[in-house]
């Protein structure tokens, strides 16, 4: 049995012939942070692991059970990475279990994610990590067939406790999809259990905006009505119920919303409420659409009319009116409106003069209705950037422009990573580290943070496949997380190195605010490559471009940290 220690960033996968791991002799921790690390077993068959003293049996009850024993006085949690089909037929290791024994195949080394909270008053110093593995057969002595260990040094110095608090991210919820997902009806009571959770975890990484569907279908289901290469339902429904009364009087019920939006301020996340529905909605083809409907964007609203017992759809203005006045003063009344963005999704170029009029529209109802847009097109950005409060570049257009728009909107803009830039980023089949590089760039395009479409959007069977529509979607694109069997989400490796790339902008904007020539200097030998030389075209990265490796993030942190060492040391002297 060959067991490997290597670095958090390690992305496993049935492709073996990759090569062979870095192995780590010794782990830096920084106090008021996790510090964490791999396990990777492998023998080239197919075993049972364990990670406790429970007795479980595995199917085939002639293969052995590994129990892996780890040993040390600090507080560790240890997880099984279980593997998703990605690209190229090859499986990585991606999703975080809860379950304490697990079987792994013999093509595929059997995971195992470490991490030690280390707390701010912990002594520094050297902490080892002992581990001890045994094999057995079902009613015989377990036999100890290896043992390793490896070196926690904990640094001096200390973390925030919030190092994400200035980071502006925005992941993409998608509620109805979690509903449907656990087979839970929508807006009830199990359903907001999930909310709940979905909530915490994304407060965890440093969410700042909700995302609230006030308008039915704004995506169309992407496309599931027409791509059948998975299955998939990804409909998005409004969380606000209306109704006409026996007068025929138009009513919203918002309290559906008001506790989506109070589950979230709950864990600190009410920095940015986003509207989708009302603005920019897709109009994919063959999709039938409410011609009907008097507004230059043909949205679908729903209501329930009490006279007639029937579920009918808005098509008169006066009812879109009503429903827009209704919306935007009960955002008021609740004190959030300054912070409410009418958002829309990589409007087209055809669909220019179709966005600026329905907008035109929306403010003849409204006049301090804000927009935040996600732009892929940089012709179709600067169409549209004279009526755009937020603008949100995909990779190539911040490439092309952030410099001018970090000065024309200051602390209004951000960056998004989707189904391009081919690299750096957070497909399944990605390098961790693209994950966490997407930190660095936020800091260096000087934007405020990062948007991802998709928290989870999943397909049909996304416990144990999250392909869906692969010709246009990298698989991994739809999600950040995964649906458990029990009511749970679980983490992925790429949720936590994304929190680690966080921590890496707190990092960078913590020293530059002491010395901005230094972190100019230090990422400049991070980067390597000129930012004009990244891409070669709108979705193709250059593939000499961001080679990362655990040593350069090691360097870049402990640069930034002695940089900001130094600098406390100095101004303690003075």
């Amino acid at each position: 049995m060959k067991c490997l220690i290597v670095p958090e960033s390690y992305k496993a996968s049935t492709n073996l012939s990759q090569t062979r791991p870095q192995q780590l002799e010794k782990i830096i921790g920084f106090r008021n942070q996790c510090a964490a690390f791999q396990i990777l077993l492998h023998d080239g068959k197919k075993n049972q692991f364990s990670l406790d003293h429970q007795f479980a049996i595995p199917d085939e009850i002639e293969i052995p059970t590994y129990r892996v024993s780890i040993e040390t006085t600090l507080p560790y949690e240890a997880q099984f990475v279980d593997y998703y089909m990605g690209k190229d037929e090859i499986a990585y290791a991606d999703k975080l279990l809860e379950e304490r024994a697990h079987t792994f195949s013999g093509d595929r080394y059997a995971p195992i994610y470490v991490e030690i909270p280390l707390s701010k008053d912990l002594l520094s110093g050297s902490y080892s990590i002992d581990f001890s593995i045994y094999r057995s057969f079902i009613n015989q002595e377990e036999q100890l067939i290896l043992q390793k260990s490896v070196e926690l040094m904990v640094s001096d110095f200390v973390f925030p406790d919030c190092p994400q608090e200035e980071f502006k991210l925005d992941l993409w919820q998608q509620p109805s999809n979690l509903a449907r997902t656990f087979q839970v009806p929508l807006w009830g009571e199990a359903h907001f259990e999930l909310i709940d959770k979905m909530a915490k975890l994304l407060s965890e990484i440093g969410q700042k905006s909700v995302t609230v569907i006030a308008g039915e279908i704004p995506w169309k289901g992407w496309f599931n009505y027409i791509v059948k290469d998975y299955p998939a339902n990804l409909y998005e429904y409004s969380m606000i119920p209306i109704r006409k009364d026996q007068t025929g009087k138009l009513l919203c019920d918002f309290s559906i919303l008001d506790r989506y939006l109070a589950c979230f301020a709950n864990y600190g996340i009410n920095q940015e409420i986003n509207l989708f529905g009302l603005l920019g909605v897709w109009s994919p083809p063959y999709f039938p659409i409410n011609k009907q409907f008097e507004h230059t964007e043909k949205l679908v609203l729903r209501y329930f009319d009490e006279s007639t017992k029937r579920i009918a759809f808005i098509e008169q203005k006066g009812d879109f009116t009503a429903y827009l006045e209704q919306l935007v003063t009960h955002l008021k009344e609740l004190g959030v409106w300054e912070k409410t963005y009418f958002n829309a999704d990589e409007p087209k170029k055809h669909e220019i003069h179709q966005f600026m009029t329905a907008l035109q529209e929306l403010k003849a109802i409204e006049s301090t209705i804000k927009t935040k847009v996600a732009f892929d097109k940089e012709e179709v950005l600067h169409s549209l950037l004279p009526v755009i409060d937020y603008p949100v570049t995909s990779f190539y257009c911040t490439c092309q422009n952030y410099q001018e728009l970090t000065k024309k909107f200051p602390g209004k803009t951000q960056y998004y990573v989707c189904n391009y830039p081919s690299k750096p980023n957070t497909f399944l089949h990605s390098p961790l580290l693209e994950t966490r590089v997407q930190g660095v760039l936020a800091y260096f395009f000087k934007t405020d943070g990062l948007l991802r479409w998709a928290l989870n959007c999943w397909p049909t069977n996304a416990r144990t496949d999250i392909r869906y529509n692969t010709a246009a979607l990298p698989i991994g694109d739809n999600c950040l997380i995964y649906p458990g069997t029990n009511g749970h989400l679980l983490l992925s490796l790429r949720y936590k190195q994304l929190k680690r790339g966080i921590e890496d902008f707190w990092l960078l904007k913590a020293t530059e605010k002491q010395d901005k020539n230094a972190v100019k200097n230090i990422l400049e030998g991070f980067l390597e490559i000129d930012s004009t030389k990244w891409m070669l075209d709108s979705h193709q990265a250059n593939e000499q471009a961001f080679q990362l490796s655990e040593k350069q993030y090691q360097h870049l942190r402990s640069s930034l940290i002695q940089q900001l060492t130094q600098i406390s040391q100095g101004s303690s002297v003075q």
